[in-house]
């Protein structure tokens, strides 16, 4: 794919207009949501992906070990929670 490059202006709220060839070249519609990255001095726009479920419940579980949490436990007072509203 060849590369585009384009020259966008920051408005005083911050908000910066992505070119529109480039929306269309990636595809990006109006109100979809995209990653903003900082790369060493540079600023990336990644299009955001839809996880899948599986997906999703690998990054939860890859965290939650990371960071030593108990998902069964978190998942227990969850429901206890939820139920205590029901009441």
């Amino acid at each position: 794919m060849e590369e585009i490059e384009d020259v966008a202006k920051v408005s005083s709220k911050g908000q910066v207009v992505i070119p529109k060839e480039i929306r269309e070249r990636l595809g990006i519609l109006p109100g979809e949501k995209i990653i903003v990255m900082t790369r060493d001095e540079e600023i990336v726009l990644k299009k955001a992906r839809r996880l899948r479920l599986e997906e999703l419940s690998e990054k939860i579980a890859g965290a939650a070990e990371k960071n030593k949490i108990d998902v069964e436990k978190l998942i227990d007072e969850a429901v206890r929670w939820a139920r205590s509203k029901r009441s």
